[in-house]
């Protein structure tokens, strides 16, 4: 069946728009983006005026049509802005860079993984990076607590690799070390270097391993656990590279937003979901997924807050929300349970 003659026609005049959309862009990307605001919000309503009267149309419909262009044009323009978990040197920022450095973004420090939620949500950023688990610690159980409260959804995924060095003020021997600073996690999976190499040191803890690092470079004897990236950042020396116990060591962090990246591989789901107290509850609710081979890669309780001795269940499964047999389960799944979340269809970024 041949197309419609007029729709061709239309298709065609549509695309010329989006290319004048386009050229549009470009003649304004050179420009600041606040200067790019100014100039567009300036000139909207005196641009409405003169070609109403040239083309006799509405001026309030010419306003719409140009603000929704304008609109178009802003977000074309506007960098990407990211929050992640802080300080800078962190590995959330090591993460942070694997995903969108190709992009431009600009990076934006948060002193709590509930912060990095709640600027996602005000729209002060437009993507958020924090960690979701280690493959030694497990899960971080405030990352779920906020999934679990939050609109947010899960845009992408990576992995970091967890390698730990001994950094301190640059021209330090590691015999000059007397005190040894990181956070609590960091030293827990160094412990095996701390008390075999090192003789005779205090042990101090500190927020995060990149605070750690920034205060050994401004102190004499004192060495740090943490992040060649925090080394680079704050000036400090790298004594010793991988002390950690275990060199199979890796943290998965989510990007969380309202915009799917369109970056990356595979497919996941991820969900969260709350059973009826009865036998079987667990069963009956997984059942949807075996029956039509879905293969669960992640599944773990959480205590429901305000709710003593009830738990929420996360899961991760392979496919997208998308797949006809995912849809098949989520809603087979749907009469089984007492509430079901999706959190996300998403794609990993290598």
């Amino acid at each position: 069946m041949n197309e419609d003659p007029t729709y061709e026609e239309i298709m065609l005049i549509d695309e010329e728009l989006i290319k004048l959309v386009l050229k549009r862009v470009e003649v304004l990307r050179h420009l600041d983006y606040s200067r790019v605001k100014q100039v567009l919000n300036s000139r909207r309503i005196k641009v409405a005026e003169v070609l109403s009267q040239k083309y006799s149309l509405p001026h309030d419909d010419l306003v719409h049509i140009i603000s929704y262009v304008d609109g178009a044009t802003l977000k074309v323009i506007k960098p990407i802005f990211v929050g992640f978990l802080g300080p800078r040197g962190s590995f959330a920022e090591e993460a942070s860079l694997k995903v969108f450095n190709s992009q431009g973004a600009s990076l934006v420090t948060y002193n709590s993984i509930r912060d990095v939620f709640r600027s996602v949500e005000t729209e002060e950023v437009d993507y958020g990076v924090v960690p979701l688990e280690n493959s030694l610690e497990g899960s971080v159980g405030e990352t779920l607590d906020m999934l679990a409260q939050s609109s947010v959804k899960i845009c992408g995924e990576t992995e970091v690799r967890i390698s730990l060095n001994l950094i301190a003020k640059p021209g330090t021997k590691i015999e000059d070390v007397m005190v040894v600073l990181s956070h609590p996690m960091a030293l827990a999976q160094c412990r095996n270097f701390i008390y075999t190499k090192l003789k005779n040191i205090v042990v101090e803890t500190r927020s995060s391993t990149s605070e750690a690092v920034k205060e050994a470079v401004e102190r004499r004897g004192v060495a740090a656990i943490g992040s060649e990236l925090a080394a680079k950042i704050y000036g400090g020396e790298v004594l010793v590279r991988g002390i950690e116990d275990h060199k199979e060591n890796y943290t998965r962090f989510i990007v969380i937003g309202y915009r799917p990246l369109d970056v990356g591989v595979g497919v996941k789901t991820s969900i969260i979901l709350t059973l009826k107290d009865l036998p079987g509850s667990l069963y009956r609710a997984l059942e949807p997924f075996a029956v039509r081979g879905i293969n669960l890669t992640k599944i773990e309780s959480r205590p429901i807050k305000g709710r003593p001795w009830e738990y929420m269940f996360f899961i991760d499964f392979s496919g997208s929300v998308e797949d006809l047999k995912v849809r098949e389960a989520l809603d087979q799944l749907t009469d089984r349970v007492t509430s079901i979340k999706i959190l996300g269809s998403y794609r990993k970024i290598p």
